[in-house]
C-alpha cells in the first residue's frame, strides 16, 4: 500500500515537471522566432486593366495594400516595376518607389498615373509588372500586372460613316456603312445605329453599340429579319451569342459576328472585320 502512494506521488511529480519544462519550452521557442510581417496587394485578382484617360478614372489607376499587422509606427512597403511591353516611367506613367501604410493600419493604397502623350501610337499597349520588393510576402500576392493602353472617346461623328475595308475571312474589301447613329435617352454610354451592306448583299440591320465597359466596348444585333429566304423560310440575321462582336473608337475599327438562320436552324456563320 505504501509503494503504491509512492509510486503515485513520483508520477504525478514527474507530470508537473514535463508539463514545466514543456511550457518553457513554447515561451522559448514563441520569444525567439519573430512573427513574419506580410505585405501584400489587397486585390482578389493579380491583374488590371488601366485605360489612360478613361472619363471615369482620369489619368490614375489606384492599387491597394495590405500587411499582416498593424503597428504603433508607420510601415513602408518598397516597390519595383517592369514592363515586358517597353513601358517607361516618366514616358508611358509615373508611379511611386514606395507606399505608407500609416501606424495603427493594415491597408493602404498608390496610385499609377498614365500619360496620354506616351499612348499616341495607334493600338499600344503596354503590360506593367509591379513587385512589392520589402518587406517580405508571404501570401502570393506580391506581384500585380497592369494591362495599359490609352482610351478614346466615342464620338458618334467618327464611329459613323462608312468603312471601306470591310472584309469576310479573305473575301474584300467591300464598303459597309454605319448611319443614323443616335444617343441612347436612357444612357450616355450607349447608341443605336443601323450597318449597312451587311454580307456584301444589302442586308442592312439595326445595331446597339455600348461602352459602358470600357474594356468591353460591344456592338448587339437583336434578331431580326433580313430581305432574303432560304427554302421558303424568313432568313433572319443577329450576333453570335457565343463570340462577342466588338468596337474600337481609337483604331476606327469594327468586329462584328454574324448568324444568319431561319426556323430550321443556323445558314451561316462569320465574322466580318469592318475598319475605315
Amino acid at each position: 500500500m505504501y509503494l503504491n502512494k509512492f509510486s503515485k506521488l513520483f508520477l504525478a511529480a514527474g507530470l508537473v515537471a514535463i508539463t514545466t519544462v514543456s511550457c518553457k519550452k513554447s515561451e522559448h521557442i514563441s520569444s525567439t522566432i519573430p512573427v513574419q510581417e506580410a505585405a501584400r496587394f489587397n486585390k482578389t485578382s493579380p491583374t488590371g486593366s488601366f485605360y489612360v484617360g478613361n472619363p471615369t478614372t482620369g489619368l490614375t489607376f489606384t492599387v491597394p495594400v495590405s500587411i499582416s499587422n498593424a503597428s504603433s509606427t508607420d510601415r513602408t512597403l518598397n516597390l519595383s516595376y517592369s514592363s515586358p511591353t517597353g513601358a517607361a516611367s516618366g514616358v508611358q506613367y509615373n508611379a511611386p518607389a514606395s507606399v505608407t501604410i500609416p501606424a495603427g493600419e493594415t491597408t493602404s493604397s498608390f496610385d499609377i498615373t498614365g500619360i496620354m502623350s506616351g499612348y499616341d501610337v495607334l493600338g499600344r499597349k503596354d503590360l506593367l509588372v509591379i513587385n512589392i520588393t520589402s518587406p517580405d510576402t508571404v501570401y502570393k500576392r506580391g506581384t500585380f500586372w497592369v494591362q495599359m493602353q490609352k482610351y478614346c472617346n466615342v464620338i458618334l461623328s467618327e464611329l459613323g460613316g462608312d468603312y471601306n475595308n470591310t472584309y469576310e475571312g479573305t473575301y474584300g474589301p467591300y464598303t459597309s456603312s454605319v448611319v443614323n447613329l443616335v444617343m441612347d435617352p436612357d444612357s450616355d454610354t450607349r447608341a443605336t445605329g443601323v450597318i449597312t451592306n451587311i454580307y456584301d448583299s444589302g442586308i442592312n440591320a439595326e445595331a446597339t453599340f455600348d461602352w459602358t465597359d470600357p474594356a468591353n466596348f460591344s456592338v448587339t444585333v437583336e434578331p431580326q429579319p433580313t430581305p432574303y429566304g432560304v427554302g421558303g423560310l424568313q432568313l433572319f440575321i443577329r450576333t453570335s451569342a457565343n463570340t462577342a462582336s466588338t468596337f474600337s473608337s481609337c483604331e476606327n475599327t469594327i468586329t462584328m459576328n454574324f448568324v444568319l438562320y431561319t426556323s430550321a436552324g443556323v445558314y451561316d456563320e462569320w465574322t466580318s472585320s469592318m475598319a475605315k
